[in-house]
């Protein structure tokens, strides 16, 4: 099994077999497409010039060759096979034995032009019969459109067509330019409609695809995104598109510690075994160096760990974590901990969610930290989907036995704008909330749970203090009321006797 097979495996839905199943090979197209084509059905892919139809048909030819498959591919345009070939000579999928061996490249160009689409009709049946093909492609079907007199004279062409693959059982996919919001008469005589295309968004563009109609398969419905590497397309299912089984309520007895005493006692004892918690603060003030304790806590304990980030390097984030006493190098050594880490490039959000839990699952990680989910937001072709991607996200990671702690930016100076992840109250169970405070012209890092659902915690607002020793807290903190909303007074004195006095 190669490397595209086994990913595609990795995240095809996880049900039996389906009879007169036919797989297309594209990594995550199956799960999109409720498990791949239907064996003798009759699909039409349609899309803007450049989106990516032909190398798509051509990748599930040469998968179906694996398989095992006769596949006949029929051109409708003038361009010569040698030339199409020659486009994908350069993809890794591309396999020049099987052109001579199971892959028959026809062209019905001369026929459409001679016979019209009659003549193209016959020249499908009788080679079918010849070659008996059970997978086949045809290409550049804007020339059928243009050669019928009528609407009517197409449809029945279409009519036939599919009940001839059918009864030969020869899955067959149609190519044809985007029609847009046009309808046409194959569009409701197909088994299937599929449409590649591309969304702009400032100055990126991304690749989406979207099944709009499929008969006999629960496939997912809306947009997706994809891309088109040397190994072909590749396409990411919207996660929060995607059904995810619960694996039951968490157990509240089983807490999992930071390594940092004061800390864990401000948590009641820690974070619920399988809980999301996320760290608010402004850049400088500390969420890195606490998440990155969590992960010492863990790997103490020889628990697996994966720490995924957008903005340090890990040459530069196990320096700064050895800075302050957090000798993390070891356990990434001997494999306890991966640090998986992108660069500043632009990158899809569907694609890092991928990654992010293969990460998880080849290091078997029980605990994971995501430094920096604004760069997630910032991946986004489409912001207006960012809550539901988290959430649906967050209940995987939970549903896969992850204990998860995310770092989320907030701003440094100015009014406080409260970020995605506190307006997003299910998407987290726990809240903590990390600021400066200027006083006396010093400034301070202060420390607050802001929520934590499975328990008690402690509510005070607490002193963080970052040196060459470690992390330290402190007991508690007199001074300004109002320090975490931005707008600090001072609060009245309060007199030894009164309950509420801090030591």
């Amino acid at each position: 099994m190669n490397q595209d097979d086994k990913h595609s495996t990795d995240r095809t839905r996880q049900s039996g077999p389906i009879d007169g199943n036919v797989t297309t090979g594209v990594v995550g197209l199956d799960e999109i497409l409720g498990g791949g084509l239907v064996e003798g059905g009759l699909y039409l892919i349609e899309g803007m010039a450049g989106a990516g139809k032909t190398i798509l048909s051509s990748q599930i030819g040469f998968h179906r060759v694996a398989q095992g498959d006769m596949v006949l591919y029929i051109t409708l345009i003038a361009e010569s096979h040698t030339k199409l070939l020659s486009h994908l000579k350069g993809l890794s999928f591309y396999n020049a034995d099987a052109i001579s061996d199971r892959m028959l490249f026809v062209s019905g160009y001369h026929e459409l032009m001679r016979d019209g689409l009659s003549g193209f009709l016959a020249l499908i049946a009788s080679t079918i019969k010849t070659s008996r093909p059970r997978f086949m492609v045809i290409d550049g079907f804007r020339s059928a459109r243009e050669f019928s007199s009528t609407e009517l004279e197409l449809s029945q062409f279409i009519h036939e067509l599919s009940a001839f693959v059918s009864a030969a059982r020869c899955t067959t996919l149609i190519l044809a330019p985007l029609s847009g919001n046009e309808p046409h008469p194959e569009h409701t005589l197909v088994d299937g409609l599929i449409e590649l295309n591309r969304y702009n968004t400032g100055m990126r563009r991304a690749r989406e695809i979207e099944v709009h109609k499929l008969r006999a398969r629960d496939h997912l419905l809306g947009k997706h995104f994809f891309k088109i590497t040397e190994h072909g397309l590749e396409t990411f299912p919207r996660i929060e598109a995607s059904p995810a089984n619960d694996q039951g309520p968490p157990d509240f007895k089983s807490r999992l510690g930071f390594a940092f005493p004061d800390f864990d006692q401000m948590l009641g004892g820690g974070v619920v075994r399988g809980s999301t918690t996320t760290l608010v603060g402004p850049s400088g003030v500390g969420k890195t160096l606490v998440s990155l304790k969590f992960l010492q806590a863990g790997v103490e304990r020889g628990e697996r760990c994966v720490y995924f980030g957008l903005y340090e390097s890990p040459e530069r984030l196990l320096a700064k974590a050895q800075e302050v006493g957090i000798d993390l190098v070891p356990a990434v050594q001997d494999g306890r901990l991966v640090i998986h880490w992108h660069p500043a490039v632009e990158l899809a959000i569907d694609e890092l969610a991928v990654e992010l839990m293969n990460a998880v699952r080849n290091a078997n990680a029980s605990r994971l930290v995501v430094d920096g989910i604004d760069g997630f937001f910032q991946s986004a072709n489409r912001t207006e989907r960012f809550g539901l991607f988290l959430n649906a996200l967050m209940h995987r990671l939970r549903n896969a036995g992850v204990t998860t702690i995310v770092t989320e930016e907030m701003p440094l100076y100015g009014e406080v704008r409260l970020p995605t992840t506190l307006r997003a109250s299910a998407m987290t169970e726990n809240i903590v909330l990390m600021r400066y405070v200027e006083a006396n012209s010093a400034l301070y890092r202060m420390v607050s749970i802001v929520k934590q659902r499975e328990g008690s915690h402690d509510s005070a607002i607490r002193r963080l203090t970052i040196d060459s020793r470690g992390l330290h807290m402190s007991e508690g903190f007199i001074g300004p009321t109002g320090l975490l909303s931005g707008h600090p007074s001072i609060a009245p004195a309060l007199s030894v006797s009164d309950p509420g006095a801090r030591a």
